[in-house]
């Protein structure tokens, strides 16, 4: 019997407390505007990149393209932070990847702790 991708789990070792953002964007799907999407670097994980999406009716993110362009790399935390992997069967090739959800998304003030806002 083989393992399928949906049952691994990524050991909590590898998971980041906080997350530095590189971009920001719109997240949708069919159309319809489900929250904002934060693409962040792992740090524990070779500097890879995951985008974390976050559902919310809110207009605007918590931190603009333009603002991370002036301050650099932004800190979050994430609450409720899901991180599934995921693999697609085209043909003889398996593509496989990373999907990442929060139930919301803060700043994180290094001065002082957290900023809640989304």
């Amino acid at each position: 019997m083989g393992i399928k991708i949906t049952d691994l789990e990524l050991p909590t070792r590898k998971l980041e407390s906080e997350y530095q953002v590189v971009s920001v964007a719109r997240w949708q799907k069919d159309g319809e505007i489900l929250g904002w999407s934060y693409e962040c670097i792992l740090t524990k994980v070779r500097y890879e990149k995951i985008s974390v999406k976050v559902a919310t009716t809110a207009e605007n993110p918590i931190i603009s393209n333009d603002e991370l362009a002036q301050q650099g790399l932004i800190t979050v935390t994430f609450d409720n932070l899901a991180i599934r992997p995921w693999a697609q069967v085209n043909g003889r090739f398996i593509n496989y990847g990373l999907s990442a959800t929060a139930d919301s998304v803060k700043l994180v003030n290094k001065k002082g702790g957290n900023t809640p806002t989304h």
